[in-house]
């Protein structure tokens, strides 16, 4: 192969790996969500508990059952397995919450940083989609860059059949 078409198609691939990146980003969590807004999802969910719970309380109820670990374990994208697992990233964190979320009534959405490799959820407060890291922190959505000095590029939420596009509110910039 000659060095030109080398190139070429190094450029290529370098030009339109973030397109790829965020097409696989957004078919990714659009079935994750799909799959979270099933009935037997969330009646599958809601029937693990003895009352409503707000969502602060779900948050607290996720800790006591979920343990964060960032080593080398199986990566599940099911509540129910995410549960019987017991561990997990930020990631199964944020798609339990969200369906715990979501089987208690709240409108409810998954947010990606999408070259950030964290996952996070907001909830539907008194019209108003406050921001719920699974770390505990309740509407601080500029943590990330501010304590974790990351760079916001491109952040989406997803909801049922739709993906918006929420960087601004977590850009400090």
């Amino acid at each position: 192969m000659n060095f030109l078409l080398v190139g070429s198609l190094l450029l290529l691939f370098i030009i339109h790996s973030p397109t790829i990146k965020i097409m696989d980003t957004r078919s990714h969590y659009s079935e994750i969500i799909a799959n979270l807004n099933q009935a037997n999802t969330k009646n599958g969910l809601r029937e693990l508990f003895d009352r409503n719970m707000n969502y602060t309380e779900l948050l607290n109820w996720e800790k006591e059952h979920l343990v964060y670990d960032s080593g080398n374990i199986n990566r599940n994208e099911d509540p129910f397995k995410i549960l019987e697992y017991g561990k997990g990233r930020c990631g199964e964190f944020a798609i339990l919450y969200v369906a715990l979320c979501l089987a208690h009534g709240y409108q409810t959405r998954l947010v990606v940083d999408v070259f950030g490799d964290h996952v996070w959820a907001e909830v539907l407060d008194r019209n108003t989609w406050v921001h719920v890291d699974t770390e505990g922190r309740i509407n601080e959505p500029y943590m990330y860059e501010r304590d974790w000095n990351k760079t916001i590029r491109l952040v989406y939420a997803f909801e049922e059949n739709k993906v918006i596009d929420v960087t601004w509110k977590y850009n400090v910039n």
